[in-house]
């Protein structure tokens, strides 16, 4: 990553900031979904990341001054030209005194790149280095999806990849059976850990005095009756996991549903899971046995890809596992 300040020639940030306008709004979806701003998702989808009005409910979620930075961001890379006080007052209808106090901060951020007297404003190089990881998740999802496609079509169940994202699981890859009953992941949504098959199986495979960084700051939530919310739980679960090499979602996240995960097998540093979601009417226990040796066969065919391990670290997918939970 470049440091703050980074200064480059007219040519090259011309170049860079093209770069990264075309990847500027997947991006920011992105972004925003990593960091809680549920204003940026469709209605019914949880954490599912889409562009729409951020404005909107920015009072509920007392978050207006993210939501205005934001804003600032997707009309800056959605425009050819740089842009000045004048122009961005009349296209967001802010006050300038008001932009000028965002801008400094995303200026100092890395996020704008100021330039001329009086100033204009562009998206800068922390916008690249967003989008660039965007696209190489992306590329995960391209090498994963034949795999859980045809996962999803054998089973009729969903599939799915997920790698740790700071306190979040991840899903980097998402395919639904062809059939009318479908869930509410979708790739590049988040969603807790301590809940969810994919994060109690990646949680399990790292060091215990690190499994905290990837737990809620605060008490951890009762989704359903069966939800585990305390760290004593969590902890005897983790050992159950890495006994039987295999985690549960037993109706933990949402009453009806089951998840079954599976590590993906690596003996480098990169940590990822892949599972299959359905009814809880359709996952007995006779069912979930006889899914796991296909869940781990998809996983080692991933591991076995030459290309999907080194996609997988470029994006970000990189959480030191201990040799002694591994």
């Amino acid at each position: 990553m470049r440091g703050r300040g980074h200064k480059c020639s007219d040519e090259h940030q011309s170049t860079d900031v093209h770069r990264a306008q075309l990847l500027l709004v997947p991006c920011l979806a992105f972004h925003a979904a990593k960091h809680g701003i549920n204003s940026l998702t469709t209605s019914g989808a949880r954490g599912q990341p889409m562009v729409m009005n951020m404005e909107r409910h920015a009072t509920s979620y007392q978050s207006q001054g993210l939501v205005r930075a934001l804003r600032i961001l997707r009309t800056l890379g959605t425009t050819e030209r740089a842009m000045g006080l004048a122009d961005l007052s009349l296209a967001l209808e802010l006050p300038k005194s008001t932009l000028v106090r965002l801008l400094a901060v995303l200026e100092e951020q890395g996020f704008v790149y100021r330039s001329g007297n009086p100033p204009k404003y562009t998206v800068g190089h922390a916008v690249l280095e967003i989008s660039e990881t965007y696209r190489r998740q992306a590329d995960t999802a391209e090498v994963a999806a034949p795999y859980l496609r045809e996962l999803a079509a054998s089973t009729g169940l969903t599939a799915n990849i997920g790698v740790l994202e700071g306190r979040w699981v991840l899903h980097v890859c998402v395919e639904e059976p062809d059939r009318p009953l479908r869930f509410r992941s979708s790739a590049g949504s988040l969603d807790h850990t301590y809940c969810t098959g994919l994060g109690k199986l990646l949680l399990s495979r790292i060091a215990p005095d690190r499994v905290d960084d990837h737990l809620p700051a605060g008490p951890l939530a009762a989704f359903t009756p069966h939800t585990l919310t305390t760290r004593e739980a969590l902890d005897t679960e983790f050992e159950r996991i890495r006994g039987q090499g295999y985690s549960l979602d037993d109706e933990e996240r949402d009453i009806g549903v089951i998840c079954l995960a599976v590590p993906v097998p690596s003996d480098t540093d990169v940590n990822a899971a892949v599972s299959v979601s359905g009814p809880a009417g359709e996952l007995s226990p006779e069912r979930r046995g006889e899914l796991l040796p296909t869940l781990q066969s998809v996983a080692g065919d991933l591991a076995a890809n030459a290309r999907f391990l080194p996609s997988l670290r470029a994006s970000g997918g990189i959480h030191q596992r201990s040799e002694d939970a591994s």
